[in-house]
């Protein structure tokens, strides 16, 4: 094995165990049963978009520029998103 398919291989495992460890804990965090159906819900949705991007680079790995700038704007556009949302249902949860 090269170097590249163990950086590979070992950051792909740090990136899935930091997302699970990121998950759990926004889960335990979730005060309301409302509030935890949502990050179930996000998660899923997050997972499966960057699932569905590593997909892309290795069925064309040719187009990598192309895809990484569409991939980065929603990303990050699609957290804010998610943590505005997230936000708005603590809010509300208060309220009750």
């Amino acid at each position: 094995m090269n170097i590249g398919l163990v950086g590979g291989i070992v950051g792909s495992v740090f990136g899935l165990t930091g997302g699970l460890i990121g998950t759990y804990h926004s889960y335990r965090s979730a005060k309301s049963s409302r509030e935890r159906r949502f990050v179930i819900w996000a998660s899923i949705n997050i997972f499966v978009y960057v699932g569905s991007y590593l997909a892309v680079l290795f069925l064309f790995p040719l187009n990598r520029p192309m895809v990484f700038v569409p991939y980065a704007l929603i990303l990050s556009s699609g957290l804010v998103y998610l943590s505005r949302r997230q936000s708005k249902i603590q809010r509300e949860e208060q309220t009750r």
